[in-house]
């Protein structure tokens, strides 16, 4: 079965397997497969529902709590583009010891949080 995920990458289109194209996922999508893979795995977190007056701006779409460091998640799409104020957000996180990132997938949260071992089908190792 043929993969085309180069070409989905380009055109944001989404994966062609076989002769079907599967539309890419929205960001919602992808933040409640993130939420739910995190809440499998036991780790406290929560979306942080944006708003003009909620919070400053850039902070993180999913925020928690993982082995007692500040965790934020930043959700994009595959073409999607961190605002400078996102930016500066996670660099901050990072510097002050807690865990940013941004993830396009479960697959980057996986990994941005090395967890390779603890989860039997992750990229890489099927």
């Amino acid at each position: 079965m043929k993969t085309n995920v180069e070409d989905a990458s380009r055109t944001g289109r989404g994966v062609t397997i076989g002769r079907r194209q599967l539309p890419e996922p929205t960001e919602t999508e992808i933040t409640k497969s993130i939420r739910q893979f995190l809440k499998i795995m036991g780790v406290f977190c929560w979306k942080q529902w944006q708003g003009p007056m909620s919070q400053p701006k850039g902070v993180a779409d999913i925020l928690g709590i993982y082995q007692g460091r500040f965790l934020a998640i930043e959700v994009k799409r595959r073409l999607g583009k961190l605002s400078p104020e996102q930016a500066k957000f996670l660099d901050r996180i990072n510097h002050e010891g807690g865990i940013a990132l941004c993830a396009r997938s479960v697959d980057d949260v996986i990994a941005g949080l090395g967890m390779e071992s603890r989860v039997m089908f992750s990229k890489g190792r099927l």
